[in-house]
């Protein structure tokens, strides 16, 4: 039991938290209601607990199967904080796709990434950087795998919710 209220609590820390992130730029059409979006996350230049993806993927036999994973957690995540108006998936013939790159994944799991909006041009029309899930706390208990994945969901809803307040102006 007190696992769970140490976990909940810990949640809850994450969830009210959140850090702030900067939107750099925004050029979106202003009618942007019904657009589906693909989503892309690189993890090619990250940082996961001080190594490369190369190094990462090494130490860790399972890492190229949960990063997918962990990418649709992400996904799922900010979809849901998205909203109705909007679509994020894995369209053939979306305008837009949403780029999250990973910067730095500590030892704790959390994530530091930025993210884009582009169009089919490859034209960045909005710009996230320094984008996180909240503030991390001093203890999470957990695998690593499963501390990346709590804050993928976290981060992921932290984009929706930077991504609905964008588009909010866009619609009636």
């Amino acid at each position: 039991m007190k696992k769970v209220l140490t976990f909940f609590s810990l949640f809850c820390l994450a969830a009210i938290n959140l850090s702030a992130q900067t939107v750099i730029k925004n050029s979106l059409p202003k009618d942007m209601s019904g657009v589906k979006m693909n989503f892309d996350v690189d993890f090619s230049k990250a940082l996961i607990f001080g190594m490369t993806e190369a190094e990462f993927c090494d130490y860790e036999k399972d890492w190229k199967k949960d990063k997918k994973f962990i990418a649709k957690k992400m996904k799922n995540s900010a979809n849901y904080a998205l909203g109705k108006h909007y679509s994020i998936g894995d369209y053939n013939f979306a305008l837009y796709t949403i780029v999250v790159t990973i910067n730095t994944i500590t030892k704790e799991g959390y994530i530091i990434c930025d993210a884009q909006v582009v169009d089919k041009s490859g034209v960045v029309r909005l710009q996230i950087e320094e984008l996180s899930g909240g503030k991390e706390p001093l203890f999470m208990p957990g695998s690593k795998l499963a501390k990346i994945k709590f804050w993928s969901m976290l981060t992921g809803e932290r984009l929706g919710k930077i991504l609905s307040k964008e588009f909010s102006h866009y619609y009636n």
